[in-house]
């Protein structure tokens, strides 16, 4: 067998929860592992794609089925199931109760003595019993059918490497235990902060103890963990002294220009001044501080109401009504909602505008995935986000568009104003920098993940 025939054989086993169909809010995990998947071939690589069945997946997850479109043919795609221990102990809780019991139990009235402490304890109790079932996430019951397939998957398909990708942290768990298994090197990409992601809940001492165990046994079984900013990266050398700093590595994401292949301006009034969002609204990404800025620049007639358009694309869930909100403000006629879309149809709306808003507020050492796909666009960028953090230095590092604080209205009315006259003054030359398309092509970080799957292959070879 010649090495161009042996090099074409070696693969390696992905381990995604987020894989096609999957897309709306789970997108951004979907994506990178999709990207990866479709141009590893390039490089002698062949994915072994480990995930969940549909039906598996919780019924808040919107399917998007054109991303099948986009996975290579050839690509080899194992779905496991999930047990929802959560769900099967409610249920068992539930048959074990004759329903007429159950029906005359509803029908007891409170009782009344002693109402908070009880409920209080009660409430604890529950909260603990739910916690036991979600460490270190929801996706828990993925673990022993992941173990199961995973193993089963090394063994038919003399997979090379093992990659997992989180979150949800359960992959990273399937990871470690095929790794002890099967004796493969492995891969782990942290896509997000685990243990100091500043969308954490707030959880019980006890449990944060637990995860955070969990979170250092992955890393320190790990050949190579991957992350997607170099702020985590350095902050994972810093929390983990003891292990050496050539097993830590940042791969941006990035995007595919292929994805990029859709019809702009077509637009319903070029007149207007279209700033875009697509996304999730929640927690922390609330528009409301920015719709402030936009609503003093009209009031203050910096920014002419007839001459621009914010556009909201996503699901929201904020802890107010929006609408209400818009109306309350006078900006009804000049924000329009847009319900989730397919991905494809997202990527046509942001084709359509003038610039293209990112909020990522309170967090240092992440950067959106969409921002790459802002990137291939070429339409300036207004990020909202501390300027001391990864987001923040992405985009000023490569001119890539303008920057504020995401809790400074006076800061973000002054960029919008900023780039509103830019446009004004010449709509057709107002695009960002070039050369970032080139240096954030998908291609190239996939090829610098490959290099490193080459790596521990060899090292393997030789011990």
């Amino acid at each position: 067998m010649s090495d161009a025939s042996i090099q074409r054989q070696k693969k390696v086993l992905m381990i995604a929860y987020f894989f096609p169909p999957i897309g709306g809010i789970a997108a951004a995990g979907s994506q990178r592992t999709l990207k990866f998947a479709k141009y590893l071939p390039r490089y002698a690589w062949h994915p072994v794609i480990l995930t969940v069945r549909e039906s598996s997946y919780e019924s808040y997850l919107a399917l998007d089925p054109a991303l099948l479109d986009r996975v290579p043919a050839n690509t080899k795609i194992i779905r496991s199931s999930v047990v929802r221990w959560l769900t099967k102990l409610l249920e068992l809780k539930n048959s074990g109760c004759p329903t007429n019991v159950r029906q005359m139990q509803a029908s007891v009235p409170a009782q009344p003595s002693n109402p908070i402490n009880e409920k209080s304890r009660l409430q604890r109790f529950k909260d603990a019993m739910t916690g036991v079932f979600e460490i270190p996430d929801g996706e828990i019951g993925w673990l022993l059918p992941g173990i199961v397939a995973g193993r089963r998957a090394v063994k038919r398909e003399a997979i090379d490497v093992i990659y997992a990708t989180g979150k949800p942290w359960t992959a990273h768990l399937i990871g470690a235990v095929l790794k002890r298994l099967a004796g493969r090197p492995l891969v782990v990409d942290f896509r997000d902060p685990w243990m100091t992601n500043p969308f954490r809940e707030d959880m019980s001492r006890w449990r944060n103890r637990v995860e955070g165990y969990m979170e250092r046994k992955v890393v320190e079984s790990a050949d190579v963990v991957v992350t997607n900013t170099q702020a985590l990266k350095d902050e994972f050398i810093e929390r983990f002294p003891r292990e050496p700093v050539s097993k830590f590595v940042a791969l941006l994401n990035g995007f595919d220009p292929e994805d990029g292949q859709v019809a702009s301006d077509r637009r319903a009034d070029p007149e207007k001044f279209t700033i875009t969002h697509t996304g999730f609204l929640y927690g922390k990404r609330d528009p409301r501080l920015f719709l402030e800025a936009i609503a003093s620049l009209i009031e203050t007639q910096r920014v002419d109401k007839r001459k621009i358009r914010i556009c909201l694309v996503g699901s929201v869930e904020l802890p107010y009504d929006l609408v209400g909100y818009l109306r309350e403000r006078r900006l009804d006629e000049v924000v329009r909602l847009v319900a989730h879309v397919p991905y494809q149809q997202s990527l046509q709306y942001l084709a359509n505008s003038d610039a293209l808003l990112l909020l990522q507020p309170g967090t240092m050492t992440q950067v959106p995935s969409k921002l790459f796909d802002y990137i291939a666009l070429g339409k300036p960028i207004l990020a909202l986000s501390p300027r001391e953090g990864a987001t923040a230095r992405l985009v000023h590092e490569n001119s890539l568009g303008s920057l504020a604080e995401a809790e400074n209205v006076c800061e973000i009315a002054s960029a919008v104003e900023e780039l509103y006259h830019n446009w004004r003054k010449d709509p057709e030359a107002y695009r960002t920098n070039c050369h970032a398309r080139e240096k954030f092509d998908v291609k190239n970080v996939t090829k610098a993940l490959s290099q490193k799957f080459e790596e521990l292959v060899t090292m393997r070879a030789v011990q």
